[in-house]
C-alpha cells in the first residue's frame, strides 16, 4: 500500500479491507469483564489494523465536521 498517494478515506478503507481479508475473516471475540463489555481480536495479525482504524476513524470523523 503507497500510502503517500492516498487519501485518509482511501488509507481506512484499505485497513479495513485488509482487515476482513486476514485469515481470521475479520471475526471480533466479545467478552465481559467487570468493567463492561471489551472486545478484543482474537488474531495477532490483523490486531494493528484495527488499532490503526481506531484512530484514523477519529481522525476521519474530527476532519468531516470541518
Amino acid at each position: 500500500m503507497d500510502i503517500d498517494n492516498l487519501t485518509l478515506a482511501q488509507i481506512v478503507a484499505k485497513l479495513q479491507e485488509a482487515a476482513q481479508n486476514c485469515q481470521c475473516e475479520g471475526t471480533r471475540e466479545t467478552i465481559f469483564t467487570a468493567r463492561g463489555r471489551d472486545n478484543i481480536v482474537p488474531c495477532l495479525q490483523c490486531e494493528p489494523f484495527y488499532q490503526a482504524l481506531q484512530h484514523l476513524e477519529a481522525a476521519a470523523a474530527l476532519l468531516k465536521d470541518i
